[in-house]
């Protein structure tokens, strides 16, 4: 059984991506922020008899991640390591304070950096594993509300990506991003409106409609597959055409 660990994975697209990998057979260790969150959100994949635990982590801080990582791959060696945790701002260039910015790039910069330092760092010696961050199409190009430094940090998530391939290919790890136009998370759910949705779906994405979770689970599930054996490097994106 392949061990996994997904960050930010208590709801949203974390979730269903752990949902998928134990479909699949893998234990998932359920990361985030919200310890008790991410409790609830195992004992739901357990009540399906799937293999699933939780822990609560900050990406943020770097000494954690490491120590924890190491935790569980001393009990089962993580072969799966999936960078999902991140947050949006909305604010252009002139509006975003430096706390704000600071922010932002703490948790989707700096916590993905340090979760494939840590990933890398105890694959290295069994020379596999593969990594999957989550990017955006942010990360091409502008999102249509002004939102510049959630922007910055989902291109520099691409660059990482590609980064960190380069130097794991040889030690026989792969690392690859996958990157969603919009979701439709209960999150999104929230802030957009039916109408919003709607327009948004008719006027930027050729399929129409915004992305189910589980498409942006599966899309990350085939990359940490042994049918992306040959694939590192590699920003998948899943966008219904919105980049078109």
């Amino acid at each position: 059984m392949s061990n996994a660990l997904i960050t930010g994975a208590a709801r949203g697209i974390g979730f269903a991506v752990a949902d998928a990998l134990a479909a699949r057979g893998d234990h998932v260790v359920i990361g985030d922020i919200d310890g008790v969150r991410a409790e609830e959100a195992s004992e739901a994949l357990r009540d399906r008899r799937l293999s699933a635990s939780s822990v609560e982590l900050d990406v943020t801080k770097p000494r954690a991640v490491l120590e924890t990582l190491s935790r569980i791959d001393r009990a089962t060696p993580l072969d799966t390591v999936v960078c999902n945790a991140g947050i949006g701002h909305a604010g252009g260039v002139m509006d975003t304070t430096e706390d704000d910015f600071d922010r932002v790039l703490a948790v989707n910069v700096k916590g993905v950096f340090f979760t494939m330092q840590a990933g890398l760092r105890l694959m290295a010696p069994r020379r596999s594993g593969s990594m999957v961050a989550i990017s955006s199409t942010s990360g091409f190009t502008a999102s249509s509300i002004p939102m510049a430094a959630y922007d910055i940090s989902k291109a520099a998530v691409r660059m990482l990506a590609a980064a960190c391939a380069r130097e794991a290919a040889s030690l026989g790890i792969r690392v690859n991003a996958v990157a969603p136009g919009t979701v439709g998370t209960e999150l999104v759910k929230e802030v957009l409106s039916h109408e919003q949705i709607a327009r948004l779906s008719s006027d930027r994405i050729p399929l129409g409609r915004l992305a189910e979770p589980s498409e942006i689970a599966a899309a990350v599930a085939f990359l940490c597959s042994d049918a992306a054996s040959y694939i590192t490097g590699h920003t998948l994106v899943a966008d219904g055409g919105w980049l078109t």
